[in-house]
């Protein structure tokens, strides 16, 4: 096998990464996808080889933040960091990437000849596929192709039917892409001007605010390598101290990003800390919470005393999946949050002010869709508190940011967001950054939230047009196997 082949599928896995944020470079993952499309159908040797190196490639380099936080802030060698960023990406390849290579062979089975059909049935597998993140490895809901149309008029089918809805749209131009193109049919022209389409800007709409609230939104940026250290612990209070009692006395809510506390709520420490701030019952902050020995990484309203426990807890970040046996061999898995409980799933939303209900995923939790949209059926406002310390100078913190955005978007909900160092935000319930503070930086960020109460058709009722879509065409092409193969006989 020449060095070409291992190359190539390796770049054009990389290069769909590009359509991502800080990047946006979006027309690239049209390009990433129809070269995997064609290469599961068409490609008669390696195939295996070609599909699993895109994977690599498309999940080193998206999920490269990973390496950050274990390299960096574990204080390990290069050597160990590297070889547990490695079998993590394998095993992702493995996990969501290899089993589209059984697309052909279901297509065979199926008997599905016609172009529009193997578009359609290609589109619904890989929806399936796409879903799989969701659910699979405790869920790794990163890189989802649909959540590239943020800032293009394609967004606008996020509140009608939710970001996978958007992925349709990818998965059918790709699809198509790859067979007409094999085919040497010219309608593939039609494909990249729809394509082009599907890509044009969006225009930002500034919404006006009729029933809002003031919010300070805290930004410390101190430093997560002596974060957990005893001498550090008097600065980052002071730190924290000095940003809360200088920000607007108009504020109605002074919001705190992600644990920065390094002690929990239930401690001694805690309530000194907490009987240090002027009008205390402004502030909702991330914090620890230990509750029958279990830690829990929380958001806390010391107003109601609500609070929740966060679901989805980052892997090798907040837990170790694979190999527990990693605890102890290196410096960031012995870290207090390396080892933190995944939090209920039926929680109620937290309460502010005069009893306004708030949903606050925390970091990892924005990724789940289903998950934030839950929390919104019910809320005025969204809350997301996040440590992206952790992302390190990596491309971690713009995805992240893009995510949260979406899912103001899919619900429309405004949304605070409140990150240790960056990127902290208010985001309009079009997705548009109203203000933010930018990665590094110690400061605050004041301004107003608009209090919605009405639900979009993706909150009410989730991705239901997408299953449906996927198990129609299905069921259908399944039907049509059986009605040929009964009347051959």
């Amino acid at each position: 096998m020449k060095i070409i082949n291992f190359i190539t599928p390796f770049i054009i896995g990389l290069i769909g990464v590009f359509s991502f944020a800080p990047f946006s470079i979006k027309f690239l993952i049209f390009v990433s996808y129809a070269y995997l499309i064609h290469t599961i159908l068409y490609e008669r040797s390696y195939r295996f080889l070609k599909v699993f190196i895109w994977g690599i490639g498309h999940w080193g380099f998206g999920m490269s933040w990973i390496i950050v936080s274990v390299y960096y802030y574990g204080e390990s060698s290069i050597y160990l960091s590297l070889a547990i960023f490695i079998l993590l990406v394998i095993i992702l390849s493995i996990v969501f990437t290899c089993p589209l290579l059984l697309i052909r062979h279901i297509l065979n089975n199926l008997d599905i000849t016609k172009n529009y059909q193997k578009i359609l049935v290609i589109t619904s597998l890989l929806i399936i596929g796409e879903f799989s993140r969701y659910h699979l490895l405790n869920g790794v809901p990163w890189l989802i192709p649909g959540n590239i149309f943020l800032d293009t008029i394609t967004q606008n089918i996020y509140p009608l039917f939710g970001a996978s809805a958007s992925s349709i749209i990818i998965y059918i131009l790709c699809c198509s892409l790859a067979i007409f193109l094999n085919n040497e049919n010219k309608n593939y022209l039609i494909i990249i001007i729809l394509i082009i389409i599907s890509i044009i800007p969006n225009y930002k709409l500034i919404e006006e605010i009729e029933d809002g609230i003031t919010v300070s939104v805290i930004q410390p940026s101190s430093d997560p390598f002596l974060k957990y250290k005893k001498d550090y612990q008097t600065q980052i209070e002071m730190n924290l101290l000095d940003l809360i009692n200088t920000s607007s006395e108009l504020s109605e809510i002074v919001v705190l990003p992600e644990a920065e506390l390094p002690y929990p709520i239930r401690s001694t420490q805690f309530d000194q800390f907490i009987s240090r701030i002027n009008n205390s019952k402004k502030i909702v902050m991330g914090a620890w919470d230990i509750d029958t020995n279990s830690v829990y990484n929380s958001i806390y309203g010391l107003k109601t005393y609500d609070s929740y426990k966060k679901i989805h807890l980052v892997p090798f970040g907040e837990y170790i999946p694979f190999i527990s046996s990693l605890r102890g061999l290196v410096a960031f898995f012995d870290l207090p949050m390396s080892n933190v409980k995944h939090g209920p799933k039926d929680q109620q939303n937290i309460r502010i002010l005069n009893n306004i209900a708030v949903s606050t995923p925390i970091c990892f939790d924005i990724a789940f869709a289903n998950t934030v949209r839950i929390m919104n059926k019910s809320s005025l406002l969204m809350i997301n508190v996040s440590n992206d310390t952790w992302f390190g100078n990596s491309i971690g913190p713009y995805q992240h940011l893009n995510i949260a955005r979406i899912r103001s978007i899919e619900n429309k909900r405004w949304t605070i967001r409140s990150t240790n160092d960056g990127i902290s935000a208010i985001i309009n319930s079009n997705g548009t950054v109203v203000d933010k503070l930018e990665k590094g930086r110690s400061g605050i960020l004041e301004g107003e939230v608009e209090l919605i109460n009405n639900n979009t058709l993706y909150n009410n009722y989730g991705y239901l047009f997408t299953y449906l879509f996927s198990f129609i065409i299905l069921l259908m092409a399944l039907f049509t196997k059986i009605w040929k193969k009964s009347h051959t006989n």
